[in-house]
């Protein structure tokens, strides 16, 4: 009985003592950067507002006091697609907790294009944009993702002079 006894508490040591390294501190910084492939569509401008950028961190290790939404993002950007055409600019940043991150979130204001001189509202049919790409951001270093838009597939015309926009991101992990 003491036998099995000790051997229960040495499995827990154990146990403790290899679950004890997935537990990470300190910070990291997450950079987002903002750009999209080549359009074969007649638009010379597709001006898209973005007023906030959110990622979520999962529980990871069974620690449910950090798991949730945490900002990135929080102030209105407007961003003209066309001219991000194989082009890459900053989009924000900031010093979040280490971890496992599942996803991000786009708050999207709105789209307006221009197509042959004449500008058009897009209609957005969703305004919160989620985008499912897990990343893990360690302590004391700088992760980079990069929002590929694809404005051929996000923009389409749905009637005559209506267009709708929704957003075909790829998540790129530099």
């Amino acid at each position: 009985m003491k036998k099995i006894f000790f051997l229960g508490i040495c499995a827990a040591l154990i146990v403790v003592t290899v679950f004890s390294g997935c537990l990470q501190q300190g910070t990291g910084e997450l950079v987002l950067r903002i750009t999209d492939a080549p359009s074969g569509l007649n638009i010379t401008h597709a001006n898209v507002t973005i007023s906030q950028v959110q990622v979520h961190r999962s529980a990871g290790g069974g620690n449910n006091t950090t798991a949730g939404w945490y900002t990135v993002v929080n102030e209105s950007r407007t961003f003209d697609l066309i001219a991000l055409t194989n082009v890459t600019e900053f989009f924000g940043s900031a010093n979040l907790s280490v971890g496992m991150y599942t996803q991000i979130r786009l708050t999207v204001e709105s789209c307006i294009i221009t197509v042959n001189g004449t500008e058009y509202d897009c209609k957005v049919p969703s305004e919160k944009i989620k985008l499912i790409k897990p990343f893990v951001l360690r302590a004391n270093e700088t992760l980079v993702l990069t929002l590929d838009f694809d404005a051929q597939e996000s923009i389409s015309e749905t009637g005559s002079h209506t267009y709708l926009f929704q957003p075909v991101i790829k998540v790129i992990q530099e």
